[in-house]
C-alpha cells in the first residue's frame, strides 16, 4: 500500500518513507511503528498494541518505545512539542494524524516508485529446541533484519510484515506476490546442553536456487553476545551474496538496459582489480547512473573512488581529480547522511587531502553506521595503515576478511604494512603472494623494499624493475607522500629501496 501525507509517501511494498519522492532512512523497526500508526490513522494506537504489532510481543522497556517514537517524528520534522502527524494521547498511546488531501494507493504487490534495489525478506527463524525458547528465535530474526538493514543497497522487508508468516509453510511464489521479495532468508535455532545451533541459508526467490547456507555451532555462555557476533557474520554474509547476486543479473543485460542502480553493480569489480582498463568502463558507467538518477547516492559515493583512482594510480587522468572526487563524495552524503558507504569514501577523499582529522572522524561515522559491511572495514583498515596506525587498521582488515571469506587480494596491503613495520620482511613477502595482484606497482615496491631489507640484492632489482615496467613514471617517494605515508614509514620503505638499489 502507498500512503501519501504532506510530503510524505510512505511505501508499505518497498518498506520507504520518501520526502518529495527522496528516499528517508529509517531503521526497520521505527519504519513497521510508522507503518502500523498511519495504517490505523484516526485511531489511538495503545502502547500494548504497538508493542505486539512492531516487537512481536517481546517485553521492551519505555525508554525503547520512546526512542521509537522520538525516530520516527523526527522523520517527519515532528517534535515533541509540535505534533504535526504523530500525536501522543497522554495515558493511552499514540495517533496518526492525517492532513487534508491524504490518500492511498494500492500498488498490488509492487511499489509505487519501481526499485531498482534487491528486495529481502527474513522469515521468522524456526525454534528447534526442546525447550520454550521462542523469543531467542525471534530476537535472532529481529537482529538479523537491523543488521541487514544497514546494507544500504538493500531494501529489508520490515518485521511486521515477515512475521505474519510466522510458523506457516509460505512458497515463493506468495512471498514474490505479496512482499515483492526477490531474496527470501530462511533459518532454525536450537539450543541443547549449553550450546546452541543456528542454521541459515539465502534461496533466490525467482529461480528458487540456494545461493549461500551455513550452521553456526556456539557455546552458551554469554547468550547475547553469542547472538550479536552470529547476527552480524550472518547479515554480512547475506549482504555480500545478495550484492553478488544482483551484480550476475546486471551483467547479464545489454548497455541498453541498464538503470542506474544496474549501472552501479556493473562498475563495482574495478574496485576489487583496480585495473586502468577497467577504471575507464566503471567511470563511463558511473557517469551514466548520476545521470540517470541524480538522487543516488551509491552512484556518486562509488563515482568519487573512480575519480579519485586518476589521482591515487594515474588511471585515465583528467584535471582536478581530488576536486571532482570530493564533489562527488560530498554530494552523496548530502543524499543520504546515513549512507555508510559514502561517509567511507568521503573519509578517503579527506586522507589524500592529507587531512587525518577528517579522515578519522568520517570514518567513525561511516562505522558505526555500518559495522558489518567487510568493504568498508577493510577500506578504512587499508588507509589507517598507510598512515601509519599499522596495529588499528590490522584490526579492521582481520574483522573484514573474517565477515568476507572470498574477500579480494588487496585486503592484505594492511597486513604487510604492518608485518613491514615491524620487520618482519619474509612476511611482507607472503602477503604479497596473498595479494596476488601481480600487475599492481604497488606489489613489487613493497617486495622491492622487503628484498632489499633482506639483502636479496638480485632478486630486489627484479622487483624494482617490474615496477617501473608497469609504472614508468613511478617515483617512490612522491608516490608514499602522496599516500599519506608517516615520516618514519616514508624513512623506513625508502631504505628498503634504496638497499634494493633505487637511485633517487
Amino acid at each position: 500500500m502507498l500512503y501519501r501525507f504532506g510530503e510524505f509517501e510512505l511505501d508499505t511494498e518497498a518498506f520507504e518513507l520518501r520526502r518529495n519522492r527522496a528516499r528517508q532512512h529509517l531503521e526497520p523497526l521505527v519504519f513497521d511503528f510508522l507503518s502500523h500508526l498511519v495504517a490505523n490513522a484516526g485511531r489511538i494506537v495503545s502502547r500494548d498494541e504497538v508493542v505486539e504489532q512492531v516487537w512481536n510481543g517481546r517485553a521492551v522497556s519505555e525508554a525503547t518505545i520512546s526512542g521509537c517514537v522520538k525516530s520516527a517524528r523526527k522523520a517527519l520534522g515532528d517534535t515533541g512539542e509540535s505534533q504535526t502527524f504523530i500525536k501522543t494521547i497522554r495515558g493511552r498511546g499514540f495517533q496518526f494524524l492525517m492532513p487534508e488531501g491524504s490518500g492511498t494507493e494500492d500498488t498490488g504487490g509492487t511499489s509505487g516508485v519501481a526499485s531498482e534495489q534487491p528486495v529481502i525478506a527474513v522469515l521468522p527463524f524456526s525454534n528447534l529446541s526442546a525447550e520454550f525458547d521462542e523469543y531467542f528465535a525471534d530476537g535472532l530474526t529481529g537482529d538479523i533484519l537491523t543488521n541487514l538493514a544497514r546494507f544500504r543497497d538493500l531494501l529489508v522487508i520490515g518485521r511486521t510484515s515477515t512475521f505474519r508468516f510466522k510458523g506457516e509453510q509460505v512458497s515463493l511464489d506468495t512471498l514474490r506476490e505479496q512482499l515483492n521479495a526477490g531474496y527470501v532468508v530462511e533459518g532454525s535455532v536450537r539450543r541443547a546442553a549449553g550450546r546452541v545451533r543456528i542454521s541459515c541459508q539465502l534461496i533466490d526467490a525467482v529461480t528458487g536456487g540456494h545461493l549461500w547456507a551455513d550452521n553456526f555451532d556456539r557455546e552458551m555462555e554469554d547468550i547475547f553476545s553469542v547472538q550479536d557476533e552470529v547476527t552480524r557474520t550472518i547479515a554480512a554474509a547475506l549482504g555480500v551474496k545478495v550484492q553478488d547476486a544482483a551484480q550476475q543479473r546486471a551483467m547479464k543485460k545489454n548497455r541498453a538496459e541498464l538503470d542506474a542502480y544496474d549501472c552501479v553493480l556493473r562498475a563495482r569489480p574495478y574496485t576489487v582489480t583496480l585495473s586502468a582498463e577497467m577504471h575507464a568502463e566503471a567511470r563511463d558507467l558511473l557517469e551514466t547512473a548520476v545521470r540517470r538518477d541524480p538522487s543516488n547516492a551509491d552512484a556518486h559515493a562509488l563515482l568519487a573512488n573512480v575519480y579519485l583512482a586518476e589521482h591515487r594510480f594515474g588511471s585515465n587522468p583528467r584535471p582536478d581529480p581530488i576536486g571532482r572526487a570530493l564533489a562527488m563524495a560530498e554530494k552523496a552524503v548530502h543524499l543520504d547522511p546515513q549512507n555508510a558507504y559514502a561517509r567511507c569514501w568521503l573519509a578517503i577523499v579527506h586522507f589524500f587531502q592529507r587531512d587525518n582529522d577528517k579522515f578519522e572522524a568520517e570514518a567513525r561515522r561511516a562505522l558505526a553506521l555500518n559495522p558489518n559491511d567487510p568493504e568498508i572495514l577493510a577500506d578504512i583498515g587499508h588507509f589507517l595503515a598507510f598512515m601509519g596506525e599499522f596495529e588499528r587498521g590490522l584490526e579492521l582488515s582481520l574483522k573484514a576478511r573474517e565477515l568476507n571469506p572470498l574477500h579480494p587480494g588487496w585486503y592484505h596491503f594492511s597486513t604487510l604494512r604492518f608485518h613491514y613495520d615491524l620487520g618482519n620482511y619474509a612476511e611482507v613477502l607472503a602477503d604479497i603472494r596473498k595479494i596476488a595482484m601481480p600487475e599492481f606497482y604497488w606489489s613489487h615496491l613493497f617486495a622491492a623494499a622487503a628484498l632489499g631489507q633482506l639483502d636479496r640484492r638480485e632478486d630486489a632489482a627484479k622487483a624494482l624493475a617490474e615496477m617501473f615496467r608497469l609504472k614508468p613514471d613511478c617515483v617512490p617517494r612522491d608516490e608514499l607522500v602522496k599516500w599519506n605515508a608517516a615520516p618514519e614509514d616514508l624513512e623506513h620503505l625508502l631504505e628498503g629501496l634504496a638497499k634494493a638499489g633505487l637511485k633517487e
